[in-house]
């Protein structure tokens, strides 16, 4: 017999809550058929239960929490471990004011007290109160929530905003009250996204593809690096999009399966990047969303945090675990996250690539970074107002590392060191690196298994969007002998002139030198673009971008600014994000995290822009119901 499951979505005001049909255990509370919105208070012993506590309370919870809101109070429920409390008459007289229609007082009969904050009281029991919030974005693929079975979920069948944002998802969001932060679980309640190429125990892994999600089952795991997050209090949303396989696409021609998401910088209509667009979009446009995480093969993390000016971190190869994520190659695959602000950055990498309470790199044998490397090879860009934007941001690096920058010349320094006793320079001699590395793991670690098993379970080849269309000609062509065994000595060759040339490989998770590079043109880059084909991007070429990779280093991407241009949509001055990359030697991580928020918290101190801050949230474009938090109730 199938299972039965139901959800209910209740409308208070302007907003739209999910009722979670798993009920708190424990207690209950007198029947009634609908749900009625509840809160629930916890009462310490020897309380007195008094208006004016009571009012500290809720400001407490209006502040803290986007989910609760004075529409809770219609019931009350105060819950003590052993002495009932009196409640006073001046607590009466507030909840008529209110309109309360009951009061509760409930014992505990153990020490685990439940949490806090915002239910619904349905059939007598307490059930949890979601927030569900339009993904005017189009970033998810579906929003999630736990299901009975611990670290598992299921996706939430609900939906709510038809009149106003009819094709967005509706994303569940859990109350911050129901969750307290503690030494096991420091991060406790903090929300996070998964682009669509991690598994997650309860929810389809699709990758962007349609074909893919049919063939295949709901995961029975989680990813590694999900499941030590959510083992440190963690909560997942829901799985955001991905370019298919998480390989190269242009929006919107590329996007095909499903609709590219919306860049909410600028006027609102320049790409996202790739491929993890919708963990960019989704973190650059939603202030209730704290992290998301996404992979980096080739600057799929870098590219996206530039172009939605957020920052995020492409880390060393092998700094988190891959297991559980759709590979595309072992030697470049790497997985990361995005936030909002550098503090916030540096908190979830050491949830990631370290612990939460290790001491800094400088407490423990340094100081800061000691050299400043500025490569000529990229510096400085043809756009005057964004190398304006960059040299600000770089003096102020310069002033707070106490060093002044060294310019070099990496192709000069290639041939003059000559590791390689050839007379390629640095670019022809990496020029196949990746197309000889990379692209046959992708052919025959997943593609290929892919397209084979789903032509045997449905007697045809699958549906892959234009740039997978292309590889599956492409990609058996790069199938031969000994050829990535070059590509990795090519590689590996690089790496070890590098590391003792330029940026040498991290002691003890300190780097003692860093690297600035430009990641912004100044130049829009409109979604609405006409192509002659797909991008066909096979990885051939050897750029900027490439050095992290190929070093195995982490590059971290900040927002250094913004630029002005003349939109030819809103035909009007827009601004566009100014990304500088930061790289540090191979292992320093955390460090590097930690050294950027401590700059950028140095500058917020002495009246310099914070650099998180360069692109206000207030220039958001159509985002004015995402921005608006419950009404607190006035003291």
């Amino acid at each position: 017999m199938d299972s039965v499951s139901f959800s209910l979505v209740v409308r208070l005001g302007s907003i739209a809550y999910y009722m979670h049909q798993i009920p708190e255990v424990g207690f209950e509370l007198e029947s009634n058929q609908t749900a009625e919105p509840s809160t629930l208070f916890q009462v310490a012993n020897g309380r007195q239960l008094t208006s004016t506590w009571l009012r500290e309370e809720i400001s407490r919870f209006s502040l803290i929490d986007d989910v609760w809101s004075k529409s809770f109070l219609k019931n009350i429920v105060f819950e003590y471990f052993d002495e009932e409390p009196a409640i006073h008459q001046d607590i009466k007289q507030l909840c008529d004011e209110w309109g309360t229609r009951r009061v509760y007082s409930v014992r505990q009969h153990n020490a685990d007290m439940h949490h806090e904050g915002p239910y619904f009281l349905h059939a007598g029991r307490l059930h949890p109160a979601y927030r569900l919030y339009p993904d005017t974005a189009g970033a998810f693929m579906v929003g999630t929530v736990p299901s009975e079975k611990p670290f598992t979920f299921k996706a939430v069948d609900a939906s709510a905003y038809g009149e106003e944002f009819p094709t967005a998802l509706a994303i569940p969001v859990p109350s911050r009250l129901h969750f307290s932060k503690s030494a096991k679980q420091p991060y406790a309640g903090e929300r996070i996204a998964l682009k669509d190429i991690i598994d997650l125990a309860g929810l389809k892994t699709g990758g962007s593809s349609r074909a893919y999600t049919e063939l295949h089952p709901p995961r029975d795991t989680t990813a590694e690096i999900v499941q030590s997050l959510l083992s440190l209090g963690f909560v997942v949303v829901g799985k955001v999009k991905t370019t298919q396989f998480a390989d190269s696409e242009w929006p919107t021609c590329d996007w095909v399966d499903y609709h590219a998401p919306f860049n909410p910088r600028a006027d609102g209509y320049q790409t996202t990047s790739g491929s993890s667009a919708g963990s960019a979009a989704a973190i650059a446009t939603y202030d209730w969303l704290d992290f998301a995480l996404g992979s980096d093969t080739l600057g799929s993390i870098r590219a996206p945090a530039t172009a939605q000016g957020i920052y995020g971190m492409r880390p060393s190869l092998g700094a988190a675990s891959f297991n559980g994520v759709i590979p595309y190659s072992p030697y470049f695959d790497t997985i990361g996250a995005f936030a909002r602000n550098a503090s916030s950055f540096a908190r979830i990498s050491r949830a990631m690539y370290g612990s939460y309470d290790a001491p800094k790199c400088e407490k423990v044998r340094m100081q800061k970074p000691t050299k400043l490397l500025y490569p000529t090879d990229y510096w400085p860009v043809q756009d005057s107002k964004s190398q304006t934007v960059f040299e600000e941001y770089i003096q102020k690096l310069e002033k707070f590392l106490d060093v002044e920058r060294t310019p070099v010349d990496l192709g000069k320094l290639w041939k003059e060191s000559n590791p390689a006793e050839t007379d390629e320079s640095l670019e022809d001699y990496l020029n196949h690196v990746f197309e000889w590395v990379a692209n046959p793991d992708q052919w025959t670690h997943f593609l290929k298994g892919f397209i084979e098993e789903y032509e045997s379970s449905y007697g045809h080849k699958p549906y892959l969007n234009p740039q997978l269309q292309f590889k599956r000609s492409y990609l058996p062509s790069t199938l031969e002998p000994n050829r990535q065994r070059e590509g990795v000595e090519l590689m590996e060759t690089f790496r070890k002139w590098y590391e003792d040339k330029v940026v040498p490989a991290a002691e003890d998770g300190c780097s003692d030198t860093l690297m600035v590079l430009p990641w912004s043109k100044g130049e829009p880059d409109y979604r609405d673009k006409y192509r002659e084909s797909a991008q066909k991007f096979t990885g051939g070429g050897f750029f900027f971008y490439n050095i992290s990779p190929y070093a195995q280093s982490p590059e971290l991407i900040l927002p250094a600014g913004r630029t002005p241009f003349k939109s030819r949509l809103s035909d009007q001055e827009e601004w566009l994000p100014v990304g500088l990359g930061v790289i540090s030697g191979r292992g320093s991580d955390v460090m590097l995290a930690d050294l950027i928020a401590d700059l950028e918290s140095q500058q917020s101190q002495t009246g310099d822009v914070d650099g998180s801050k360069y692109v206000p949230a207030n220039e958001l474009r159509n985002q004015e119901i995402l921005r608006a938090r419950p009404e607190s109730v006035e003291n």
